[in-house]
């Protein structure tokens, strides 16, 4: 099965990034745009998984992260990873970054021994297109989007899997946060 850990986004929140990414994807040539109920942060991918794994890593996740408290995260801007395909568009982080890389740190070293997983470079973001092609790379200068404020309230992992050829990612396990 192939795993991620991530922090869900409210509905509400998903709507409004998706017409912030609108916005921008408009000025596109083309792109793949991430589904709206896909939109979340991913702390760790994990990658294939068997489900005796899938225990161990909720064992991990329970034990390094049952001292943080639900937090508040600050939706804001746009930028992009650069592709040879085509560039990944994405949305960053104000406030509440800080406690995310908190949250991955806590977890990271632990998942990686576990597992035998590199330790990549943590960026926070929401992915929103692949594949984006545009004309003139000024476009990315017209990033400005509406600050969007939500409270993660809880770590979850996540089945990434296709349901009739659409890529969906399942909640699996959900560990909250201290409320308050």
């Amino acid at each position: 099965m192939r795993i991620f850990v991530g922090i869900d986004i409210p509905e509400d929140i998903k709507k409004a990034i998706d017409i912030e990414s609108d916005k921008f994807l408009k000025y596109c040539e083309s792109y793949k745009k991430v589904e709206l109920d896909n939109y979340h942060v991913t702390l760790k991918f994990m990658g294939e998984l068997s489900v005796s794994d899938l225990e161990d890593l909720e064992d991990i996740l329970r034990e390094n992260i049952k001292g943080f408290k639900a937090f508040d995260v600050h939706l804001k801007d746009l930028g992009f990873f650069e592709k040879k395909d085509g560039n990944i568009l994405w949305m960053g982080m104000g406030l509440g970054v800080g406690r995310l890389k908190e949250i991955h740190k806590a977890i990271d070293d632990k998942i990686n021994e576990r597992f035998k997983l590199d330790k990549g470079l943590f960026s926070p973001h929401v992915t929103l297109a692949r594949k984006v092609i545009v004309e003139d790379m000024n476009t990315f200068k017209k990033n400005k989007t509406k600050e969007l404020i939500f409270t993660a309230k809880e770590v979850i992992i996540f089945y990434s899997h296709r349901v009739d050829d659409v890529l969906t990612y399942t909640p699996m396990t959900k560990i909250k946060l201290i409320e308050g």
